[in-house]
Order: C-alpha cells, then sequence, then structure tokens
C-alpha cells in the first residue's frame, strides 16, 4: 500500500526525475574512482589472455567472485609475466576503476606477482636474467685488505649486529658506523637503498659498507631480493660486503655485492684482518727479511774480498815484484838451458869422436884384412871335392830312410797288398768283397790275378 502511494506521488510530481544512461554511468565511475585508491588484491588468475591491442586481460576469482583486470603494455617490460600461469595464485596491485562505455568494472593494474615463496624464486629468476651484466665477477670493486673505517647496516637491535661487534673487537682496531635500518617487512629495502646512498654521499672516507643480518625464512628475506637493492648495491662507489646470514641460497643482493659473506660472524673474520695473525706474519716476514739480508751481507762480503784481490793482483808493488820474480825464473831456466845444451853438444862431440876413430883407414884396413882371412877359410870349407863327400853320405842316408818307410819294405817280410779289379780299391777286411768278385794281390815281387770262390768274415774283436 505504502510503495503504490510512494509511486503515485512520483509520477505526480511536474518535475520528472529522470538520468540518462551517461549520467548515471558516470556517477557509478566517480562513486568508485573516488572510494577506492590503489590496493593489492589475491585471488585465482582465470582467463589470461593477450589481446591484439597488445594489452593482457585476466580475471581474478575467489569461490563465487570475481573480478576482471587489465594490465596494459606499457607496465608489461617489468614484470616477470612468463612465470604467470593460469590458475595460480596471485597478488596484484592496481586501481579499481569503471569503464562507462562497456558498463563493466575493472582492475588497472601495475604489478602481479604470485603468492608466497614462488614470487620470490620467480622474482630472482627473472632480475637475474633482466640485470645479468650487473653480477659479472669482473665489474666487482676490491676489497681492501686493511680497512681503516667501515659502516654496518643492519637492525639496531639484532643480533647479527652483536656477533659483528664480538668478532670485530679483538682482531684489528677499526672505526665502526652503525646504520639503523629495518631488514625484514614491507618498505626494509628502501630504508637499505637510502643507507647506502647517504653513506656514499655523507661519508665518502668509508674503505666499505657492510650489509648484514641473522638467518631468516626466504619470505623474511624479500627486502634482498628486489630490484632496487641491486641497483643501488651496485651503484655504491664505496664497496659493499653482503652478509646476509642465509648459507643455503645466495641472495640477489648477494650476487650484487662486491663480496658475499654467509654470516655476520664470517664477515667479521674476513674483512677485518687478525692483529694476531698479522703480528705473525710480520714476525715471519722479519726473519725472512733478517736472513735474505744475513745472504746478502754474506754475498756482499765474498765480492769485496774478490774484488780487494783484484785489487791487490792489481798493486804496482805486486806487480813490480811479479815481474822480479818472473826475470829470476827466465833467468834460471836461461842458465839451466844452456848448461843443457852445452852438456849435449858435448856428447855428441865424444860421439862423433868415436865415429871418427871407427872409419880411420888403418883401422878399416884391419878389419878389411881379417874378414877376408875368414872368408879364406870358409870358401876352403866349401871346395867342390868336400861338398860332394858330404853330399853323397846325406843321400845315402836319405834313401835308408826313405826304404824304412817305404810300404813296399813291409812285403818284404812276407804281407801283400789286396786291391778289387778293376777298381783298384784297398781291400782291408773280407766284408767288403763278395764270391766272384776280381783281385789283384801285390806281392814283394810281382801281382797276381785271383777271383773269390769263397769267403770268411771274422767278427771284430776276434
Amino acid at each position: 500500500m505504502e510503495n503504490r502511494e510512494i509511486l503515485q506521488e512520483y509520477w505526480l510530481q511536474e518535475e520528472k526525475l529522470v538520468y540518462t544512461v551517461k549520467e548515471v554511468s558516470q556517477k557509478i565511475k566517480d562513486l568508485i574512482d573516488n572510494s577506492f585508491v590503489y590496493l593489492w588484491i589475491e585471488g585465482e588468475l582465470q582467463n589470461f589472455r593477450p589481446s591484439q591491442s597488445g594489452h593482457l586481460y585476466f580475471s581474478l576469482v575467489e569461490e563465487d567472485s570475481s573480478i576482471k583486470g587489465v594490465l596494459f603494455k606499457d607496465q608489461k617490460n617489468n614484470l616477470p609475466l612468463e612465470h604467470l600461469k593460469e590458475g595460480m595464485r596471485v597478488l596484484v596491485f592496481g586501481k579499481i576503476s569503471y569503464y562507462t562505455r562497456y558498463g563493466e568494472i575493472f582492475l588497472i593494474s601495475k604489478k602481479v606477482e604470485p603468492v608466497g615463496v614462488g614470487r620470490i624464486h620467480l622474482q630472482k629468476k627473472y632480475l637475474l636474467k633482466k640485470y645479468a651484466n650487473l653480477f659479472d665477477p669482473n665489474m666487482k670493486k676490491e676489497i681492501p685488505p686493511y680497512p681503516k673505517k667501515i659502516a654496518l647496516v643492519t637492525s639496531l637491535f639484532s643480533a647479527a649486529i652483536q656477533d659483528f661487534l664480538k668478532v670485530s673487537e679483538d682482531r684489528w682496531d677499526i672505526q665502526i658506523l652503525v646504520y639503523p635500518v629495518r631488514v625484514q617487512g614491507d618498505g626494509a629495502h628502501l630504508e637499505i637503498v637510502q643507507a647506502i646512498e647517504d653513506l656514499n654521499r655523507h661519508f665518502p672516507d668509508l674503505d666499505l659498507i657492510v650489509i648484514t643480518r641473522g638467518g631468516g625464512s626466504l619470505e623474511d628475506l624479500y627486502p634482498f631480493y628486489t630490484e632496487e637493492i641491486i641497483l643501488s648495491v651496485r651503484g655504491s662507489k664505496i664497496p659493499i660486503v653482503s652478509a646476509v646470514g642465509h648459507e643455503i641460497d645466495y641472495t640477489l643482493c648477494d650476487l650484487a655485492a662486491d663480496k658475499r659473506c654467509p654470516t655476520p660472524s664470517s664477515a667479521a673474520q674476513e674483512i677485518i684482518p687478525d692483529k694476531r695473525k698479522f703480528i705473525e706474519r710480520l714476525d715471519f716476514y722479519l726473519k725472512k727479511l733478517s736472513k735474505q739480508m744475513e745472504l746478502q751481507i754474506i754475498n756482499r762480503e765474498k765480492i769485496l774480498k774478490q774484488l780487494h784481490l783484484r785489487l791487490q793482483e792489481r798493486n804496482p808493488f805486486r806487480i813490480i815484484h811479479d815481474l822480479q820474480q818472473r826475470f829470476r825464473d827466465l833467468r834460471h831456466r836461461l842458465s839451466t838451458g844452456l848448461t843443457s845444451y852445452f852438456h849435449q853438444q858435448e856428447k855428441r862431440l865424444l860421439y862423433l869422436k868415436k865415429e871418427l876413430e871407427l872409419r880411420n883407414p888403418i883401422r878399416l884396413l884391419e878389419r878389411e884384412e881379417q874378414k877376408i882371412s875368414h872368408l879364406k877359410k870358409l870358401l876352403m870349407s866349401f871346395s867342390p871335392l868336400s861338398v860332394l863327400e858330404r853330399e853323397e853320405q846325406r843321400l845315402w842316408h836319405l834313401k835308408k830312410l826313405l826304404f824304412s818307410l817305404s810300404p813296399y819294405s813291409i812285403l818284404e817280410r812276407g804281407y801283400s797288398i789286396v786291391k778289387s779289379y778293376p777298381q783298384e780299391r784297398l781291400i782291408k777286411s773280407a766284408k767288403e768283397v763278395y764270391i766272384g768278385d776280381h783281385l789283384v794281390i801285390r806281392l814283394s815281387r810281382g801281382k797276381l790275378w785271383v777271383t773269390v770262390w769263397k769267403r770268411e768274415v771274422e767278427e771284430d774283436g776276434n
């Protein structure tokens, strides 16, 4: 009843309350635009597709609710979109807006990130690829071996600062500045970036900047996986050491830094020299230097001694003395040589004298007379008559000896020589002939030709 009265009253008004579609759409757009600022929305990614214009359209879905989203092409280059997949839970940062042309509400997106730890891994992979040249080891600045002044960028109430200071106080006298920042949570990476900029601007005399914190989950370490950290660390003129307490994995801050240490304590040990070890090394080098100096002194003494000897050798008095000694030696050699020469000449003279005596004509005549007398005696012994007699006797003896050695002399004693006929082969045994063979028998006087008609063979030894 009341609704009907209101409707009748509405129709009876002189001025009708009528809006155009455009007016209503604009009022809706103004209402939504003024009610929502930029915000993060979490949901499941659906209908993720590119358009011909280059924009990306998608829907964020949760149970029975959904909202459409768009990512304009000028925003795509700054996001790791290749890792986004259909059905993945994501966080989208953007602004809610109403499109009057289509009568739809869209989330105008600025950032799209996976939810949880996967987001950090994907972001790390994306930034490693994007800034690969900034992680080149050849671009890293040299860490000074003996720093005098360093700055510690960390939380003022963390255990990391206590660990670092505890290790450093006994190692080396060094000035340490502490720049307190948050090391986890939203905006922590921006505080670290600001610290690096302030230290570079106001403390150019720093030798090192150490960014450190204790261990934590991967999500706690998210500030050290950001793009701002990479650019700030690489842009620092002062060398930076990253000592984030996460030994399992390297953060992007570790990779961008000029040196990486796994923990705050190890950072203090590696960048601050150990006074005791330094003194030990110094003592070692002093001993080594002392030994080298001793060797140098010994070598120099040897050289000096050699120079002294050479100087003595070239001393004028020494030269005169050596010349005098040489003169005495030459005089002695000359005297000895002359004495030897005269002695040899005297011996030769005696030899020639003896030769002359031997060749004296009277002596030669006597020797020739003796030789003639000897030849006369020898000639007498070789007269024809005496020679003939001696030869006849010699011939008779030879004949007698030859007859005694002749085989035919044996035949005189009744033996004979048997040969085969006509082969003339000497027969020594009855085995060598057969019945009917022809033989010739040589006797002391004459020969017999016979034919074998019987033979008797005797065994050896019988």
